[in-house]
Formats: structure tokens, sequence, C-alpha cells
């Protein structure tokens, strides 16, 4: 019997109709509007370009959401190509007909619907047009049309669809201008992120990725750029390290200019740090610079100095935080009152908390329980990683009692469950799990719960109580 979903009246409708290529054209005018966006999908997927020209070049609506059709790759699809030629003939015309209103071109691929054909939410932060004269039966291009694009740029070179769009835009001087939403840089250069800022409008940018560099002095000369994107709300670095020694006096001066423009980031919400070496003992001065309440938080696979711990609560950035993510950071050794104080703080407003491989051990967690069980909001709970005894666990279970709306909860196998060589004993370990889990049923009604092990020390994969496999590594004790 065949899983495959039965098509919609739509689908078998477009099917017939592009059966039949040179028919197909000649009924586009005679076919209702709501149906162009999904003859538009199946034209695109099946590769009819006659028709797909056609359909662009009469489409009615504001919106041509040809990211949405498009594959995830960086190459430039045929499909697409022929749409943007389309595209290109319908900006050079000087007078277009009533029906003729198209403002913007989203080339986006995630997140988008190819229904979209309409301005709504998604559009919010783009510039808004007013282009019809109501007095005219033709409509006069007055604004440029705007095409919406997520950019990767990587130190290889421009990825296709951004050079075509670049070469588009200096041959139609202002008949389009480009925007970018969400903006990911890898190993970044002066190169890729001039002819960037030349060619996009960077007052638009909402998302921001820096990833994998070893030439932190970037962070300086990015500085100038960063100032232009006012409207940013996410920010998020990654991999970002010293290939060679600089002095504590040029890392001071680097991390300072830097710092100084995310202080007038007056938009931002999200902030991602994974794996910063280069920041590492300047973290409290970056959080210190970021004057709004954050929504989200993550600190991750860093190594947080005494110092940077103690004030990690202080700063106003994290009063509000819904999720907060310290994946990785080990704990071990220092004073659990920071991350007390900080749930004390976010407890209101709390959604999700990872703590997954912090390393806590059973005076750290009873310390931080007291404030843990006020985070009323709470959804998420991952504490994977953490060497937590048997009795421990069982107090922890219980002071979840009044989290009524977790759906996830990520707990560690207890330390209990081991041999003295770390090595997690099947049979100990399953009656452990299963004590638990029959405790915390008793407490409240449970979403979805897991109980893993610390990781392999040569494999590193966590192995899951009763949902994976235990690795090779371990399986034969």
């Amino acid at each position: 019997m065949s899983s495959k979903p039965l098509l919609t009246l739509q689908e078998l409708a477009a099917q017939n109709i592009l059966r039949n290529e040179a028919l197909a054209i000649s009924a586009l005018q005679y076919l209702p509007e709501l149906f162009l966006p999904q003859l538009l999908k199946q034209a695109y997927d099946g590769n009819h370009l006659k028709v797909l020209r056609a359909i662009v070049s009469s489409w009615p609506f504001p919106r041509l959401p040809l990211g949405a059709l498009k594959k995830r790759t960086p190459y430039l699809e045929t499909q697409l190509q022929v749409a943007l030629e389309e595209v290109d003939k319908l900006l050079i015309q000087e007078v277009h007909p009533r029906e003729y209103k198209l403002e913007v071109l989203d080339l986006r691929s995630v997140g988008q619907n190819y229904l979209n054909v309409w301005p709504g939410t998604m559009d919010d932060w783009l510039p808004k047009t007013t282009q019809t004269d109501p007095c005219c039966s033709k409509t006069v291009m007055t604004q440029p049309l705007k095409v919406v694009v997520d950019l990767q740029l990587n130190n290889r070179g421009q990825s296709r669809l951004f050079s075509y769009l670049v070469q588009w835009s200096d041959r139609r001087k202002g008949l389009l201008q480009l925007y970018c939403n969400k903006l990911q840089i890898w190993s970044p250069s002066q190169q890729n992120y001039r002819k960037l800022s030349q060619k996009v409008n960077l007052d638009y940018v909402e998302t921001l990725g820096l990833h994998y560099s070893c030439s932190p002095s970037f962070l300086l000369n990015f500085a100038p750029y960063l100032r232009q994107m006012r409207n940013l709300r996410k920010l998020a670095l990654s991999n970002i390290r010293e290939e060679h020694i600089i002095s504590p006096e040029k890392r001071r001066c680097i991390i300072t200019r830097f710092t100084l423009q995310i202080l007038k980031l007056e938009s931002l919400q999200k902030l991602h740090l994974d794996a910063v070496c280069f920041l590492e003992g300047h973290l409290d001065q970056l959080l210190g610079s970021v004057k709004t309440s954050l929504d989200e938080l993550s600190v991750t696979h860093c190594n947080l100095s005494v110092s940077e711990w103690s004030h990690f609560s202080e700063f106003p950035c994290v009063s509000q935080l819904q999720q907060l993510n310290l994946e990785n950071v080990r704990l071990t050794g220092l004073s659990p009152e920071p991350l007390q104080v900080l749930l004390v703080k976010a407890g209101p407003t709390l959604v999700a908390l990872d703590l997954e491989d912090c390393h806590l051990e059973d005076g750290q967690l009873y310390a931080i329980l007291p404030a843990l069980s006020k985070c009323f909001k709470l959804t998420k709970f991952s504490f994977y990683g953490n060497q937590i005894s048997m009795l421990a666990m069982k107090d922890l279970l219980h002071h979840t009692a009044s989290l009524i709306h977790l759906r996830l909860e990520l707990y560690p196998v207890p330390q209990d469950s081991y041999d003295y060589h770390g090595t997690p004993l099947m049979q100990r370990m399953q009656q452990h799990c299963d004590e638990l889990m029959n405790l915390l049923k008793t407490i409240r009604n449970p979403g979805r719960v897991f109980f893993g092990t610390d990781r392999c020390d040569q494999c590193c994969n966590r192995y899951i109580y009763n949902k994976t496999i235990m690795c090779n590594c371990r399986r034969s004790y």
C-alpha cells in the first residue's frame, strides 16, 4: 500500500494543464488569479520553462516568492534564472499594465511558502512601498523593486546567486534594490564584506553570523559595517580564534572597538557566542556592552574565568531572558551563586534552559534548586552531562513539581550507575532510570523525558536510555 499523499484538486488541475504547454500559456489569462501560485510551483518543479516565463511575465500579485521554489543549493538553477530574466524584462518596461503589482521578489528559501503572494508579517522589516496612482490606468514605477535574499558568504568567494544579483543591480541601477534579512559570513575577509556593503542595504539586516576566523582582526575591520546594521536583532559569533599569538594590548584594542559598535545596537534581542576563544577573558566586557534586554543568550563551548562568571548575572541584558544556553561551559569548581541569581532574575520569563555538559555537581545543583523551581514558564530543560547522584536526582525531580509546562526534559544518568572507571553499568542504569521515571510520574504528568550518560571519552557519543544504542567503545563492558 502506497504512503504517497493524495494530490489536491489544485495540484491535479495544474498537472493536467501542464501536459500541453501551448494550451497552458494561452489559458493563463482565463485562469483564476488564486490558482497561479500552484501552477507556478508545478511549472518550476516540472521544468516547464515556457509556462514559467509566461506566468512570471503576467504575475498579478505584489510578492513573487521564488525562494520557496528553488532548491537549497549554492548553484543558480535554470528555472530560477529563467524567472529572473522575465522579471528583468518587466523592470525595463517604462510603463506597466494596470494589473502589474510586483513590489517584492523574495529569494529566501528558509521559512517561506509559495502561497505568500500578498504582503504580510514576512515583509514587516522592509521599507513600505507606494507606487500606484488610482487615477491612472497604468502603473508607473516610482520605487525600485525590492529583491530579498538571505546571504551566505565565505572566503572562496560569493555564491553564484549573489554574484548574479550584484551584476543585475549594476545593470539596472535605480530599478532594483537588494535587501538581506539574514547574513552569514564564514571565514570573514575584508573583500567579501566590502563588496556586500556596496550592494546591499545593511540597515535591514536582522540576523548576522560571523563564523570560523583565525584572524580576529576582522572584528576591527568589520566594526564600521556592524554600525550600519541599526535593526540587527540577532548576532552570532562562532569559532573565533587566533592562529598567531597577539599581544594583550592589541587583543584589548580589537575587542574594545568591536564592543563599542555593540553598544549602538538598539534592537538586539539574541546573542549567541560559540567557541569564541579569542574573546575569553573579555566576555564580561562584551555582555556589558549590550544595552538591550535579550530574549536569548547562548554562551557555549567557552571557558569562563572566575571574574567573568562572577559578573555573569549582573548585566541588565540578562534580566528578561526567555532562552539561556550554557552548553559545554564547564562550571565545576565555580560558585553556583551567579547561576542562582540569574535564574531568580530571568525566572518569570525563562522558557528554555540548557545546562548540558556543564559538569555541575550535587552541591551546585542544591544551590540553584529553589530558583529553578520558580521558573514556572519553563518548557525545555536540558541537564545532560552533569555529575549528579541518585539522591540529588530525586530531589531535582521533586523540585520540578510546579513546572507544569515542561515538555522536554533531558536528565543525566545518576553517577551511581557507573563503575569506578566511569563506565555505565547497564543493569544498574536501567534500575535507576526506571525508578526516577516512576517517581516523576507520581509528582506530575511529564512530557518527553530522557536520561543520558556522560559522553564517551573516545567517540563523544552519548547513550540515551531506551532510545539509542550504546557505542562500540563501551559495549564490551
